[in-house]
């Protein structure tokens, strides 16, 4: 398959406006129903040949149009043209919970952590249609089988009493997804997702029926939400709901369509803050290793000033999220 016409070496002066151009009109959406034979797939972790737990996406695509997602080559590979196709070209996997639930009632299947929604969030608005969520959950209660994940949407209230059947029947957590406690900014880093009051109301409701929750602070992003204030602000929001764990990452821009449409995004925002944000990844995943200490450092050191915790400990998160936790 081609790639997109421009030097991952050089992230600051080629882009091409076929996959990185800003969404023309975000009002268009378009649900593109498929069937699929498998629905839940072993991953493995960074550093680590065996696989650690399932993954479980009920859509391809999502709605949020977070410019830097990091599952947006995924529309790429796939054989949409434009970037923007990831936000309004979303496949619902109609036949899901039907394979879904041969799997997990095969007797040699291993049962282990399932999470869902590492690509795309399984609360987005096709959700309300389709309640794929919703049935996968009623499954993992069935099964008895531990399901994980995060979201940027409320909508999971609607499921709380399946939610709570998953945790009496086996175990299971809902995190969820804030970048930031900024309005502003979330226009411009959640453009479709839901308010941040409506997700912190959300926590608390969850928190209130005995639903181990959690924030993600997914992720950290360099020159944007990295200040000691928007740091301090979002471990104080935990505390003050009593999350029980806390877990946060850094902007990984990995591959030339993630790379690229961030870049596009921010230098269209603020030019000068697009050069810095380029100098400091030079063209890698990550931030230089300086910045990521110095990012862990004041983040730590928020957390022991409030005395926020990780109070649920689960297999899974000390194999997936300890990654990024290293409390």
């Amino acid at each position: 398959m081609n790639h997109p016409p421009f030097s991952s070496e050089e992230p600051t002066t080629r882009f091409s406006p076929s996959f990185a151009e800003p969404d023309p009109d975000p009002s268009q959406v378009e649900y593109i129903e498929i069937k699929v034979k498998t629905a839940l797939h072993h991953t493995r972790l960074p550093y680590n040949p065996k696989p650690a737990y399932y993954s479980l996406n009920l859509y391809r695509g999502c709605r949020h149009g977070c410019p830097y997602c990091f599952a947006r080559y995924t529309h790429w590979y796939l054989g949409f043209q434009n970037s923007f196709d990831f936000q309004r070209k979303i496949q619902v996997k109609v036949n899901l919970l039907e394979v879904l639930e041969k799997e997990l009632a095969q007797p040699k299947r291993k049962r282990d952590w399932v999470s869902l929604g590492a690509a795309t969030d399984p609360y987005q608005p096709a959700e309300k249609k389709y309640q794929l969520a919703r049935g996968a959950f009623k499954l993992f209660a069935k099964y008895a089988w531990p399901a994980v994940f995060s979201t940027k949407s409320d909508l999971v209230l609607r499921d709380l009493d399946v939610l709570r059947d998953v945790v009496d029947r086996s175990n299971g957590g809902v995190a969820m997804t804030l970048t930031t406690l900024d309005p502003s900014l979330q226009k411009f880093l959640e453009p479709h997702a839901v308010s941040i009051p409506r997700r912190l109301e959300a926590l608390r409701q969850l928190k209130a029926h005995g639903i181990p929750c959690g924030i993600h602070l997914m992720p950290v992003i360099p020159f944007v939400t990295d200040s000691d204030e928007a740091l301090e602000g979002m471990v104080k929001v935990a505390k003050e709901i009593d999350v029980d764990y806390f877990l946060y990452n850094i902007l990984r821009l990995r591959g030339q369509v993630v790379r690229g449409y961030y870049f596009q995004a921010l230098k269209a925002r603020d030019q000068k803050l697009f050069e810095k944000t380029a100098r400091l990844y030079r063209g890698n995943a990550h931030p230089d290793e300086a910045y990521r200490a110095n990012l862990h450092e004041r983040l730590e050191g928020f957390r022991r000033k409030w005395k926020l915790k990780n109070k649920w400990k689960t297999q899974l998160q000390g194999e997936q999220l300890g990654f990024f936790d290293r409390n």
